[in-house]
């Protein structure tokens, strides 16, 4: 919910630069349990009556009327508010629903928003139901992003979450494009089901959406850099220590896997974002849904492997549990789904 001041300076100069960039509401955010830090939030004015309540329609219609007005202003394209969604068929799932309808009346080319926990991405026929009424209103494109209540990265992931991600991907892709927003590796799989583009950050805070970090606080909560390196060949990140040690002890392996970053936090993060938008091209330019599929299983199988040999050269304690195995577990479950080997 944050935000730097001067955010028309900063939308004009990325204008400038010629780089995409949307304002999210975060509307979502506001259900998550202890949600409470509104420092910058509150300085947008995007409630015509008490924050959050979207069940009245005038206050949904007047919430959408000036998330939309924000936009405009940033010259920004029009991103859809929702809310935090558990399950698939619930009072609140009609409550979005409602909400993407309404903003589909109020605004020309808008991108819709689903945001879920993983209870929501696992609940099967409800999820894919949820999915078939939001797709009848055509918009131009998606945003979605998935929760946690946890605080670990990579966030944990059970083999179905997975695969309703992937199964809801592969069906939004079909219609427009899909961003996965808080994504960073943990989106391959959706990169893999059709999605066009993931999100990613320097703060830990950008790469994942968490309960957490939307708590109240009585100061401080500032963006710290994550400086963790990242391999390509792991699909995953090695702590600072641990890619310390891999340098010394097998750097023809590190060059291998993706090469260790020069020391500084920001060149950690630019090093990140050149090994997940290198995983995500080569799956981008895979082919179609079955070839990119085919071709990230294939990736995780590889990054299994690495962490093994990594684990065995180094004494670096294997990650792959937390790293690959949730995740191509469900990759599987969706590649099944669909009638792949």
């Amino acid at each position: 919910m944050g935000v730097k001041p001067g955010i028309e300076k900063r939308a004009e100069k990325l204008r400038e630069a010629g780089v995409d960039y949307w304002f999210d509401p975060m509307t979502h955010a506001l259900q998550m349990p202890g949600v409470g830090d509104y420092r910058y939030y509150s300085g947008y004015s995007l409630w015509g009556g008490p924050q959050g309540d979207i069940t009245d329609p005038a206050y949904r219609d007047e919430h959408i009327r000036r998330v939309f007005h924000m936009q405009k202003t940033l010259e920004a394209p029009l991103l859809a508010p929702t809310v935090l969604l558990h399950t698939g068929l619930s009072n609140t799932s009609s409550l979005a629903l409602e909400l993407s309808r309404n903003c589909r009346d109020l605004g020309e080319a808008v991108t819709l928003s689903i945001a879920g926990s993983g209870s929501f991405w696992a609940s099967k026929s409800d999820l894919d139901a949820h999915i078939g009424s939001l797709v009848a209103l055509e918009p131009a494109g998606w945003f979605i992003t998935f929760t946690h209540p946890g605080e670990d990265l990579p966030p944990s992931f059970t083999a179905e979450e997975i695969a309703g991600v992937c199964r809801t991907v592969r069906a939004l892709s079909e219609y427009a494009q899909v961003y996965v927003s808080h994504g960073d590796f943990a989106a391959l799989p959706a990169v893999a089901a059709g999605a066009y583009a993931v999100g990613t950050g320097w703060d830990k805070r950008q790469r994942m959406s968490r309960y957490g970090d939307y708590g109240a606080r009585e100061s401080g909560g500032q963006a710290r850099w994550y400086a963790r390196p990242t391999l390509k060949g792991l699909l995953g990140t090695l702590s600072v220590n641990e890619g310390a040690l891999l340098l010394a002890q097998a750097p023809r392996l590190a060059q291998s896997l993706g090469g260790l970053p020069a020391p500084g936090p920001g060149e950690a993060f630019q090093h990140h974002v050149a090994q997940l938008q290198s995983a995500v091209h080569d799956l981008a330019t895979a082919g179609g849904y079955e070839d990119r599929y085919l071709k990230l299983d294939d990736m995780y199988s590889g990054a299994k492997a690495a962490w093994a040999l990594v684990s065995s050269r180094t004494g670096i304690r294997n990650h792959a549990d937390k790293w690959i195995d949730p995740l191509q577990a469900g990759l599987r479950k969706y590649g099944h789904s669909e009638g792949w080997k």
